[in-house]
């Protein structure tokens, strides 16, 4: 690790400078074996990406994962040490913006994380920024295609083009819906530079997003808050998604990516029977269309393409049918632009009853769209939620593109046993107005308060580092995250009492680990693997909080 304080330092440097001047005839060095600390808060808006397996049964974190910027914002975007090298540590991505920002809800800074990986499906991230003083962490659900969530499935297969083949997406136990792709005999496939690609077989992957179970619809590529829309007509927009389907389609001939043929491939999306179409309330039947959309999981980008025709089979079972020229991401949707406002924020003022606190992390939330005529829709999700009695903190910042004509309501849930807690009434999220909600939490584990004091200490200089860093708590019993943004390397953070938790922190692309049980019994932080964590805690019986001083050594600070 390459610790990069010389913008934090630069004061230091001044005053060690003067002092020197002074001492020097004396031939005194005044610093002789004393020790140095300096602080490392200078940039803005720090936020944290932690890439989840979409899949709530998976026991592995997603790994070896890629990502790229992109957006009006990108430029203002820099990796955790202030440079550009956007590396995923494990499967979590630290990112800050540029010291000199200032955006502000008229004002705001946007910008896209695409990430990909081998093994699972591109998706993308669309972040807001509105205050320079804000602290934001998401959780980015991945698609992994060998276990992909409930109410999705995945299919592989290499298809002819000199015969033509067909590639089928199976039902499976929560998805009642088949998908099926089928290329003509004699079709050609072309590369992102338009040449054909000379091959005789393609090889392609094939994955199916129904609309049914709560995984697939948290897991859809890109989300359902659409930042970079692209009409037919040419013009650019925002807005949300209403789904009625998704395919994700990949093709690889000889080597090199597939993204368009020299004939239209036939696309068939299985339509959930249980479907309601937003435009008229009723479930979607024969005839119906459905817009149909491209995403490109390079760039987080969605165009409108044309319209998918509702058939029904023999069997009852609805079919949407449309013809694809180039390769992507399918999704069939309704569209709807967002609040002029769009960069709104919402606040929900908490009733409940919790007057201590609690973890958040331990409480989540889920965003619906409720059409004029009263049908539901998932929108997207608040992984944290704070229930807190008066809490005011809950922001919710893409609220602007939520459809105008819509309304939006909120449910809360516990992780402790995914039951609803709480739910407000539906409300206009083109409005500033905080939303009321009640909450009544059962069964309320114990809690600790933890205060922590990190230090880096330099192995190669007489020097500390206090660094502002993200502090990840992961609970093994539940497996669970926490997390806290440490500035200058303090920060709080509420913790299950008695629980062991295996804690980290970045920085310039590597991790540092130490396992400790935070209780009312003094304790010792183990180093766990890699580069480790160590310190102590202490409990403090008349605060009922807990200390935690905790340092790792870097042996290459500069």
């Amino acid at each position: 690790m390459k610790l990069k304080y010389r913008n934090y330092f630069r004061p230091v440097l001044y005053t060690i400078f003067g002092l020197f001047v002074v001492f020097a005839c004396q031939k005194i060095n005044p610093f002789e074996d004393v020790e140095l600390t300096v602080n490392t808060d200078i940039y803005k808006a720090p936020i944290l990406l932690r890439f989840v397996d979409g899949n709530a049964d998976a026991t592995k974190v997603p790994e070896g994962l890629t990502v790229t910027i992109s957006g009006p914002g990108k430029d203002l975007v820099l990796d955790d040490a202030g440079g550009k090298d956007y590396t995923v540590i494990g499967n979590v991505l630290p990112l800050v913006l540029n010291k000199n920002v200032k955006p502000s809800e008229a004002n705001p800074i946007e910008f896209t994380v695409v990430v990909s990986g081998t093994g699972y499906v591109s998706t993308s991230k669309t972040i807001t920024v509105v205050s320079a003083d804000s602290t934001l962490a998401f959780d980015v659900p991945l698609t992994s295609v060998a276990s992909p969530p409930h109410g999705t499935a995945a299919a592989t297969s290499v298809l002819s083009l000199t015969t033509g083949s067909t590639i089928n997406v199976p039902a499976t136990a929560d998805k009642a819906e088949t998908a099926q792709i089928t290329i003509a005999p004699g079709t050609q496939v072309k590369d992102v530079a338009g040449n054909v690609i000379n091959a005789t077989t393609v090889k392609t992957q094939v994955v199916q997003y129904g609309t049914e179970t709560q995984e697939a619809l948290t897991s859809f590529p890109g989300g359902f808050a659409a930042e970079n829309v692209t009409m037919q007509n040419g013009t650019t927009t925002e807005g949300s998604f209403i789904t009625g389907g998704f395919v994700a389609v990949d093709m690889e001939a000889d080597g090199k990516k597939v993204t368009s043929f020299s004939k239209p491939i036939d696309v068939k999306v299985g339509v959930s029977t249980e479907l309601e179409n937003p435009e008229t309330g009723q479930k979607v039947h024969e005839g119906d269309k459905i817009p149909t959309w491209s995403y490109d999981s390079e760039t987080g980008e969605w165009k409108e393409e044309g319209e998918a025709i509702v058939t029904k089979g023999a069997d009852g079972k609805l079919t949407a049918t449309f013809k694809a020229a180039h390769l992507s991401y399918w999704n069939l949707d309704w569209y709807y632009r967002g609040c002029s406002n769009r960069s709104t924020t919402l606040k929900f003022r908490v009733a409940s009853n919790i007057n201590t606190y609690t973890n958040s992390y331990d409480f989540y939330a889920y965003l619906y769209l409720v059409a004029p005529n009263g049908s539901r829709s998932f929108y997207t999700s608040i992984s944290n939620f704070d229930v807190l009695n008066g809490n005011l903190n809950n922001g919710f910042i893409n609220a602007g593109r939520a459809p105008n004509n819509f309304r939006v309501q909120l449910d809360i849930f516990s992780r402790n046993s995914a039951a609803l807690i709480g739910r407000s009434a539906a409300f206009d999220p083109c409005s500033s107005t905080p939303v009321n909600v009640n909450v009544s939490v059962p069964n309320i584990p114990p809690y600790i308060n933890i205060d922590i004091d990190f230090t880096v200490k330099c192995s190669n200089k007489s020097l500390n580092i206090k660094p502002s860093t993200w502090v990840d708590f992961y609970d093994p019993t539940d497996r669970r995250w926490a997390y806290i943004y440490a500035r200058s390397g303090k920060g709080s953070i509420t913790l299950r009492e008695g629980r062991e938790y295996i804690f980290y922190t970045y920085y310039d692309g590597k991790s540092y680990s130490g396992r400790v049980t935070f209780g009312k019994n003094s304790s010792t932080i183990v180093t766990s693997g890699g580069i480790g964590i160590s310190g102590t805690t202490r409990y403090n019986a008349s605060t009922g909080r807990v200390s935690v001083l905790a340092s790792y050594t870097a042996n290459d600070c500069k």
